[in-house]
């Protein structure tokens, strides 16, 4: 492949990696709202009829987003393997796929149980961080933005 398609394929990898990064945050903070409030008993009393179904709302975003998180780890793992990357970039690819695989077996079992069963929801807790781990580490491993010039920025 020439050059300029690998350096396209490189800023795709940046940025859907830095997509998955901020979704997973935005997932991590909808999991522990409806863990806090929704599930956990010893929760707040009295919950109004409105904040019950937001939180259900936000349940179904958090499914939807669980989904699109698993699609997004499946184009990054193969564009880690099709662009000029380092070893360490495709390492990081695999295991960001595997933990997101281990997160969403989680969720199959935690929703599974009748949100009762809380094994399944601190592996989904783990998974979160090792998922963060290894993406933040493929983005480190990658050195920089691509397309971006730091000669440009200086004058």
């Amino acid at each position: 492949m020439n050059e300029k398609i690998q350096r396209k394929f490189a800023l795709t990898l940046w940025v859907l990696i830095s997509l998955i990064l901020a979704l997973i945050t935005l997932q991590g903070f909808s999991g522990n709202w409806i863990t806090y409030f929704l599930i956990l008993p010893g929760g707040p009393a009295n919950l109004g009829q409105t904040l019950i179904q937001g939180l259900a709302v936000l349940a179904l975003y958090h499914k939807i987003m669980g989904f699109l998180i698993g699609l997004l780890s499946i184009l990054v793992l193969i564009l880690a393997f099709v662009c000029r990357s380092s070893n360490y970039v495709r390492l990081f690819a695999v295991l960001g796929f595997v933990i997101i695989a281990f997160a969403a077996a989680g969720g199959i079992l935690f929703v599974q149980s009748g949100l009762q069963d809380r094994w399944p929801l601190g592996q989904m807790t783990d998974a979160f961080v090792g998922a963060y781990a290894a993406y933040f580490l493929q983005l480190y491993f990658m050195n920089k933005v691509p397309g971006l010039r730091l000669s440009s920025l200086r004058s």
